[in-house]
């Protein structure tokens, strides 16, 4: 924990724990009242256990070990397919599984379980990053700047864009009115949740809503970029500037949680297509827009923004009726901290957001869940390694007699090692079989617990799946080959001897 602790606190850093001396390891008393109780009831459980049915054996059957074999000889038919292909030694291996089912089945359990535990966390893990967005966005731009009042001036606008360290910028425009009000309600699809509106328009004089009496509308809210930021943005939804650049883009997406169907589901506001033309009020006036592109996604700035009514995206300098104003600035720079101190001398009033330092701060807060996260599932596959290693050697080494008089009859080690090297084969695909569909229900369990709430669709561990494979067959192959090893530098007449005595 205190080595856990100080790893942790020299990630975090200046991003999470600038106004607080970090995480300290602060040791309860009460998991360790726990766990010594727990250990103690687990061991007498299991030593009980043993010494019971231990002491309902004879000596004599316990020197023949005969209630660890008990199968009719019908049951000792080999497949012809593992006979054909992997001869004696195959054949041998596959009688030495079904005779010792009890040794042959707490291994395969034990792997089984750790391939479960394994594939279950990492889908966990990938799970709740998904759930809570715990990905970063990746965007254009690293700083964005707005007004804490109203809109940004052209005054603050030009002594922002004239300072160093901008390598790009995009600029958002908007309006008091805002919105375009479209009454033609045969354009308009009904989403559950968002209601249509009473026409009224703001009237900017009066400082006061007024109706119009005209029935029931959908707003869209009119926004727009300028000249270079548009052709930026054309190009980023896959369109000719050329033919858009007179025209708006549709962006009327809108996701939203359906409670019959328990998921998330996402539809557009509108029936709108491609050179169709928008015609509603704007203000007191009717206006005309034509559509260039139906796209999903969102310009700079606005990128995580969902309204109900929808966007429209139009290049400001082609739109001189529409009295724009600056809404916020997005600026791409090589050194954003230093840019935001430069931009805050300009005045108290302008608001930034720097997100490089929300991305770096983002990044650090992951790795550390990572750490704990991924830090618990190797705490929990090497205790299931560790069970493996010491199930498997205890089997090997109660095979010793078995061993020696196969070798003492004549069996060659080429034919022992095949035999060693099929039964790894027979533990880890059985184990592999268990462990990679109780796995994959335990994916399953998690994607229906996540999406109640949201749904973006199961994950499929494919990788852990791939590295339980490989992890499984070169574990049991080592630690088998760690033990006939060990066998292996023993005498077989001391063996056999010894067994006997």
């Amino acid at each position: 924990m205190f080595v856990l602790i100080k790893i942790v606190n020299s990630i975090l850093g200046e991003y999470l724990l600038s106004h607080v001396d970090g995480i300290v390891v602060d040791v309860s008393i009460i998991p360790i009242i726990l766990s010594i109780i727990l250990g103690i009831i687990t061991i007498y459980l299991s030593s009980i256990s043993s010494a019971r049915k231990a002491s309902k054996v004879s000596p004599i059957e316990g020197l023949k070990n005969s209630d660890e074999i008990k199968i009719k000889s019908k049951k000792l038919k080999v497949p012809k397919v593992i006979s054909k292909i992997f001869k004696t030694g195959g054949v041998l291996a596959y009688k030495n599984l079904k005779r010792s089912k009890k040794k042959y089945r707490t291994t395969v359990i034990s792997l089984a379980v750790s391939i479960f535990i394994f594939i279950t966390m990492n889908s966990f893990i990938t799970n709740m990053f998904d759930f809570t967005g715990g990905y970063y966005e990746d965007y254009d731009y690293n700083m964005k700047v707005y007004s804490g009042v109203d809109f940004l001036s052209d005054e603050e606008k030009d002594k922002i864009l004239s300072l160093d360290n901008i390598d790009e910028h995009f600029i958002i425009y908007d309006d008091k009115i805002g919105t375009i009000r479209i009454n033609d309600l045969s354009k308009i699809n009904q989403i559950e949740g968002i209601e249509l509106e009473d026409d009224f328009y703001y009237d900017e004089e009066k400082h006061e809503a007024i109706s119009t009496g005209e029935g029931k509308v959908s707003r869209i809210q009119i926004v727009g970029i300028d000249n270079e930021s548009f052709k930026k943005y054309a190009k980023k939804i896959g369109a000719d500037y050329e033919e858009i650049k007179s025209s708006g883009v549709l962006c009327d997406n809108y996701k939203y949680y359906d409670e019959n169907g328990n998921n998330t589901k996402e539809i557009r506001r509108y029936k709108y297509q491609k050179n169709d033309t928008i015609v509603g009020k704007y203000g007191e006036e009717e206006i005309q827009i034509k559509v260039g592109a139906v796209t999903d996604i969102r310009p700079y700035g606005m990128e995580g923004n969902y309204y109900g009514g929808g966007y429209l995206i139009v290049n400001a300098n082609e739109y001189k009726n529409i009295n724009f104003e600056i809404r916020n600035i997005c600026i791409n720079s090589s050194a954003p901290d230093d840019l935001e101190q430069d931009i805050k001398n300009i005045s108290e009033s302008i608001n930034i957001r720097n997100m490089n330092a929300e991305v770096k701060q983002e990044k650090s807060m992951l790795l550390v869940i990572n750490i704990f996260l991924y830090g618990f599932m190797a705490v929990i596959t090497l205790i299931g390694v560790t069970n493996i290693f010491n199930t498997i050697t205890s089997n090997m080494e109660l095979r010793q007699k078995e061993f020696a008089m196969l070798k003492s009859i004549g069996m060659t080690k080429k034919e022992f090692n095949r035999m060693i090297n099929l039964e790894t084969i027979f533990y880890s695909t059985k184990a592999l079989l268990y462990g990679i569909i109780s796995g994959l229900l335990g994916t399953f369990a998690l994607y229906k617990a996540f999406s109640v709430k949201v749904d973006s669709g199961m994950y499929i561990p494919i990788n852990p799946i791939v590295i339980s494979i490989i992890f499984v067959f070169i574990l049991v192959f080592i630690i088998m080959k760690y033990s006939i090893n060990k066998i292996n530098k023993q005498n077989t007449i001391e063996t056999i001897r010894k067994e006997n005595i």
